[in-house]
């Protein structure tokens, strides 16, 4: 066994080393000592409490075989015991650096910070405790029974089993037997505080104590009160009866135990009987009563969750349309229509595993992307060597020429063996560890124009990137990026230079320069061996010539969830980082939060990587009822170099701060092109109002627990109908939850009373639609603004209950039954190509509703998509163009001119041929 133990430690310590190597190249290595300090005094303290509790009963034993067998026991439990301590050692940080959250719970009037920060490291302290008692009792009996067979057997006074079990009880039995019921009953009580997030699924309370655990003689709460009374009581008589058989045993002679079993009896049962009284009570005086007996506590509930998910920030907006229709001019003139990001910023992807509707498609598509156009565009014009990937595309903006512009942008990245598999390129070791070691640029283009052939217009393209004065000077090189997975790369070696980039008919070299902080330097031969034993790349390590001591260094974590998880392991980190540039790097943005299970009355939640089809790289989940939008963190794509900004003073975050002094930056330290880039967490954003305000923004307890206004995310029909067609006979299959999407917004097309500034001062916003529960008309539209002046607001505008408006699935079918874009599509179809369904956008224009569905064309043959065809609704009106604008002036057309205009050059009938849709061409148009 201790081999097994040699082992692990040997394999564990160069990582160990490794890990504070890594931190202090990025110049954070009083995380390090912070959590190393932490984690080796639990150590120390349960290794140590375990085997004392193990050895001091086992060397008393006569037995010479039994002590060399504790030592191997003690040691062993020791390890075990501090090993699961030390894990909580965030529990205990907490515990020690928190502070008052300034709010007290309605049940016991204690501060919130004693839940959230004391009470963990409370239970873990307790289990400890409990555990080593157990130990103790255990390491007494087995000592005892190896006595009894080891001992000469007295005749006569043996033969009774009380006097025989009486011989065995000595103090140290006697005093593990009070730490471990002591242990037990104060457990129990500590149950009283459970009651503020237990799970009440059947109740209208559905968590936090509720009117029978807090309310009456015989309620949840007082029986736990007696539970532990009894408890108290049951091991007094346990003692009781230990003590009477150790005197009778040393008298040899036998006692009675009428009282003690009489007393036993009598506790149990008058827990029994409050057990039953709570029981009846709540069939009897509560359950026929509900909800009347529960709306404070259902109340106090719905606070709570709007409190612990920040919902209680929504300011809720009524949404009436205007009675008269606006002309086409006057929803061209609209700056929200202007900036309408038609095309999509992001990629989505099937949930693993996917839902019974969608495996079908799975399963013929091969691939779990629902929609990528902009990926699929990319890879195809601007991967242009084997070598570079595009791993995802996201949506950013930048102030060009004083005007806010929304961007699609995608890393060219060089991912890694881990990422895409066995390429020739990154086969041997000099390749992938020394010469192919970082992408290179970026791609943008305007989310609001494609050319004439429905491609993208490109901002920043090519190799090297080409984009103009604005961009000019930007760093290129992508060292660190969502591709790099589990692996390292070496710079600065010896005798060898990296590929940079391909020119037109060759690559050009580089060298990483020596002044820029970056990576972890080789130095010695120690170093070497400790790198080769972390990354078992042994005989590259310790004998490869290029490793130079004074030059070389050493890149890892290179994805930027896995780095800043080194960095700072108590932030839930949105799985969805994007990339921009500023100050002419490109950086790596990160948004985490500040988490807690221990809110009071507030419901729980599962937070990760299921809230957000767009993830690249997996995040742990986390089971949560509280959490804050806290600190934004940025990696440079080149350097490394980690940032991390708090933005909250949330009590959680700035127990964090004082635990790790210096980590967390303040907001006013964040550059303003950073700040300019700021988004809201789209998984944080999805449990708040997906999961939770769809539910609790019902404010009347009673409508609450009546489920009277459910609502549910909005649907859309998204993705290839080309597919959908020819294999399944059904587009039921392409029905996906509504993602939601950034939108620039001009404020005088909300609703009135949004207040979110002047006219003409774009909104950055974070955008998602909701239906009445089972119903598909539009209900309610939530906002999160993005913008840095007032970053974190939030909005709902509330259609009212008794008024139609469209919702996004109910625009799809408008557009479904539209005769033009039928036949359109089913040529496009019978003609081999694939049509892909874009994003439905939903735009508030001058207080009333427009939506648009962009169109994009497919070959099979090759995977380009472009941009063909406009869907615009209005009023229930579809009207269709190969440009946004023409879409939308065609409103104003009368429906047969409609038909017949020139607009739809497809549909109109060439002289002297029949009319039929086969007859006609496609003239694309750019957008005006």
């Amino acid at each position: 066994m201790w081999v097994v133990v040699a082992v692990l430690a040997l394999r564990a310590i160069p990582s160990f080393i490794v890990d504070l190597w890594f931190l202090e190249s990025v110049q954070k290595s009083g995380v390090f000592w912070t959590n190393i300090g932490a984690q080796a005094v639990l150590f120390g303290v349960g290794a140590t409490l375990a085997a004392l509790c193990v050895l001091a009963p086992l060397r008393r034993a006569e037995n010479p075989a039994l002590h060399r067998a504790a030592i191997d026991l003690g040691l062993w439990f020791g390890l075990i015991t501090g090993w699961w301590l030390a894990g909580r050692y965030l529990d205990y940080l907490l515990a020690i650096a928190g502070r008052r959250f300034g709010e007290t719970d309605p049940v016991f009037g204690l501060d919130v910070g004693f839940y959230v920060f004391r009470l963990p490291a409370l239970e873990a302290t307790l289990a400890l405790v409990a555990w080593c008692a157990s130990l103790a009792l255990a390491a007494h009996l087995a000592g005892r029974w190896n006595a009894r067979h080891r001992g000469p057997r007295t005749v006569g006074v043996d033969e009774a089993w009380p006097l025989r079990l009486g011989r065995g009880i000595t103090p140290g039995l006697l005093s593990s037997i009070v730490v471990l019921g002591t242990a037990i009953a104060v457990r129990t009580f500590l149950t009283r505080y459970a009651l503020l997030v237990a799970d009440n699924e059947a109740s209208g309370v559905r968590v936090g104590a509720e009117y029978l655990d807090v309310t009456g003689g015989f309620s949840t709460l007082n029986l736990i009160s007696v539970s532990v009374v009894v408890e108290l009581g049951l091991l007094a008589m346990a003692c009781w009866v230990l003590v009477g058989l150790r005197d009778a045993a040393s008298r040899a002679t036998p006692t009675s135990f009428r009282w003690p079993a009489r007393g036993a009896v009598g506790l149990l049962g008058v827990e029994l009987f409050f057990f039953i009284g709570v029981v009846v009570r709540d069939h009897v005086a509560v359950a026929p009563n509900e909800p009347t007996i529960q709306l404070p506590y259902i109340r106090r509930h719905m606070d709570a969750t709007l409190r612990g998910y920040r919902l209680d920030r929504v300011r809720a907006v009524p949404w009436v349309p205007p009675t008269e229709p606006l002309s086409p001019e006057a929803l061209l003139a609209s700056a929200t229509v202007a900036q309408a990001p038609i095309l999509p910023g992001w990629v989505s992807y099937l949930e693993q595993p996917p839902d019974v509707q969608h495996f079908d498609r799975l399963q013929s598509a091969g691939t779990t992307m629902v929609y990528g156009p902009m990926l699929q565009v990319y890879q195809q014009e601007q991967q242009l060597r084997p070598y570079y990937h595009f791993v995802s595309v996201d949506g950013v903006r930048y102030m060009v020429d004083g005007k806010l512009q929304m961007y699609t942008s995608a890393v060219r990245e060089l991912p890694s063996l881990a990422f895409r598999g066995p390429k020739e390129w990154l086969r041997y070791w000099g390749s992938a560890a020394l010469m192919y070691t970082h992408g290179f640029g970026l791609v943008m283009s305007p989310a609001n124009e494609v050319d004439s052939a429905g491609s993208p217009v490109y901002a920043l393209h090519d190799i090297p990137p080409v984009g103009g004065n604005r961009w000019a000077g930007v760093e290129p090189r992508i060292y660190y990026g969502e591709g790099a997975k589990d692996d390292y790369v070496l710079t600065n070696v010896a005798g060898l230079r990296e590929f940079d980039h391909p020119t037109r008919q060759s690559r050009t070299e580089f060298v990483f320069p020596a002044a820029e902080r970056a990576g972890i330097p080789v130095r010695s031969l120690f170093r070497r061996l400790v790198f080769a034993a972390a990354t078992g790349d042994v005989t590259a390590f310790l004998f490869s010539r290029f490793i130079d001591h004074d030059r070389t260094r050493l890149h890892l974590h290179r994805t930027p969830l896995r780095r800043i998880r080194r960095v700072a392991p108590f932030l839930f980190l949105d799985s969805n980082p994007y990339a921009f540039i500023a100050d002419q790097r490109v950086l790596w943005m990160v948004n985490g939060l500040t988490t807690s299970d221990r809110f009071p009355y507030s419901f729980r939640e599962r937070l990760g990587d299921k809230a957000d089809e767009r993830a690249v790289e997996p995040f742990p989940e986390r089971v949560i009822n509280y959490a804050e939008d806290a600190v934004k963190v940025t990696i440079d794509a080149f350097s490394g170099e980690v940032h991390l900004y708090r933005i909250a003073d949330d009590p959680i975050v700035l127990a964090w701060d004082r635990i790790y002094p210096g980590l967390l930056e303040p907001r006013s330290a964040m550059p303003e092109a950073v700040q300019a880039q700021l988004t809201y967490p789209l998984q944080w954003f999805h449990i708040q109002f997906d999961d939770i305000y769809k539910r609790y923004h019902q404010r009347d307890p009673l409508e609450f627990y009546n489920a009277e206004d459910l609502w549910d995310d909005a649907d859309e029909v998204l993705g290839s109908i080309g597919r959908g067609l020819t294999e399944f006979g059904t587009t039921d299959q392409m029905t996906f939850s509504y993602e939601g999407h950034p939108l620039l917004i001009d404020p005088t097309d909300l609703p009135p009373g949004t207040g979110l500034g002047p006219p003409g001062q774009l909104r950055y916003v974070l955008l998602m639609p909701f239906t009445p529960e089972g119903a598909r008309n539009l209900r309610s539209v939530v906002m999160a603004v993005q913008d840095p002046d007032r970053y974190g607001e939030l909005l709902s505008l509330q259609v009212p209950q008794g008024m139609f408006l469209p919702g996004p699935e109910q625009a799809d079918t408008y557009i479904d039954n539209d005769a033009q874009i039928n036949q359109q599509i089913t040529l496009w179809v019978r003609h081999g190509s694939e049509v892909v369904r874009g994003h439905t956008l939903l735009l508030p224009i001058a207080g009333d509703l427009l939506y648009v569905e962009p169109l994009w064309i497919v070959s099979l043959q090759n995977e380009l998509p472009q941009l063909k065809l406009f869907s615009v609704v209005y009023r229930g009106r579809t009207t269709m163009g190969t440009s946004l604008s023409e879409a939308i002036r065609l409103q104003g057309v009368p429906e047969q001119a409609e038909r017949e205009s020139n607009a739809l050059p497809w549909f109109k009938t060439p002289r002297g041929q029949g009319s039929t849709p086969d007859s006609g061409r496609l003239v694309g148009r750019a957008p005006r």
